[in-house]
């Protein structure tokens, strides 16, 4: 894995990056290949690809005071502005009128976002408020609002195949009143969003694909090196919360160096919805917060982003832990950018927890759940 554009501990890991180093060619050449590679892979029989729930779609951190960025996700075609007062709002992109992108090149003047064609301007219920050249905006001109929030550095969207209002609300983190952010990875992942939160679930994949030291690779090629550099030996409890939409996970950890447990870790992991998760870790060197975000580009294609905060005290240990599980995590999207779906799996008795996952996740598709093959379809034009 490349960590190319890491600045002050931000990571932003491209799709062909991980899980394609047997795939040759010169750059040009190797692009294509890996198209054809990611063409001919198996999908399986996929659930709705975009789930009923929040989604982030801009970090806070990137949107301003008058900003306007242009979003697509979720097979639609977002907008997200930041009023004068400070808080964020998300619309449809097209503007009623001739179908311009409000977020290229839209403008906001206080609350209200203004088109870059004609100048109609919308205010923060999406109702049109001025059109130049009439002095009286007939009625029933307005752009679509959806709902939205803005908590553990993120904007999110409320997203739902029923047209439902939101089903549940999330409630901000005390220690973000007092704890700062350390950074952030960002994964581009080839797979259904059901495959990343299930692997929470999937507990023997962690001791399987997670014990080989994040400083190095060597103990999966030569095992009997992870006694001097090394291993993470883990174990993990997932099971539903009393409110419905939230799972968690307990987690314990142990890096063992020549037996020696060096760095006993223990963490609380809360899945809330589909697609956002809160991991809260313990250890000797202090707390961690890692807040994961998931949003669908496209049916296979996510967006993962893992923004980490710590206290002052240990805020080497945040920017560390940053680094650490881009390696950590990068070992899971090999596998998901090369995996098909099992609709079906064979279990065995320690699988017990992914049939107990996908009874719960199931609630998160409804009657109007778009199919794969209809939103697969959508992008074809």
């Amino acid at each position: 894995m490349k960590l190319l554009r890491q600045t002050n501990f931000h990571i932003r890991i491209e799709l062909s990056e991980v899980g394609f180093e047997h795939v040759s060619g010169a750059r040009g050449e190797r692009a294509v290949n890996i198209g054809r590679v990611m063409r001919a892979r198996r999908r399986g029989e996929l659930p709705p690809p975009y789930p009923n729930g929040w989604y982030a779609l801009v970090e806070s951190r990137d949107l301003k005071i008058e900003d306007v960025v242009p979003v697509d996700a979720l097979g639609e075609n977002f907008v997200v502005y930041r009023g004068a007062d400070g808080a964020a709002r998300v619309v449809d992109a097209y503007c009623p009128h001739l179908g311009a992108n409000l977020g290229v090149g839209g403008t906001v003047s206080g609350n209200c976002l203004t088109c870059p064609f004609h100048q109609w301007r919308f205010d923060e219920d999406g109702v049109c408020t001025s059109i130049p050249g009439l002095e009286k905006v007939p009625k029933g001109i307005s752009i679509k609002t959806w709902s939205c929030m803005e908590t553990d550095g993120a904007v999110w969207v409320w997203y739902d195949a029923e047209g439902r209002a939101p089903q549940w609300v999330v409630p901000p983190v005390p220690q973000l009143d007092s704890w700062a952010y350390r950074g952030r990875n960002q994964f581009l992942v080839s797979a259904h969003i059901q495959e990343i939160p299930e692997n929470g679930a999937d507990v023997s994949h962690l001791n399987a694909v997670h014990t080989p030291s994040a400083l190095s690779d060597l103990g999966a090629k030569y095992p009997i090196l992870n006694n001097f550099i090394g291993h993470h030996v883990w174990s993990a409890e997932w099971s539903r919360s009393e409110l419905g939409h939230m799972a968690s996970i307990r987690i314990e950890h142990q890096y063992l160096l020549m037996k020696y447990n060096v760095l006993p870790i223990a963490g609380t992991v809360e899945q809330i919805g589909p697609a956002h998760v809160r991991l809260q870790f313990r250890s000797a060197l202090g707390p961690l917060l890692l807040v994961q975000s998931i949003t669908p580009l496209s049916p296979l294609l996510q967006r993962v982003v893992h923004r980490v905060y710590s206290p002052a005290y240990n805020a080497p240990v945040g920017m560390l832990f940053v680094y650490a599980e881009a390696i950590q995590f990068a070992r899971d999207v090999a596998i998901w950018n090369h995996k098909r779906y099992v609709s079906s799996p064979q279990y065995v008795k320690s699988d017990r927890t992914i049939r107990a996952f996908r009874t719960w996740f199931a609630q998160f598709y409804s009657e109007h759940s778009k199919t794969f093959r209809d939103a697969h379809r959508s992008l074809d034009w």
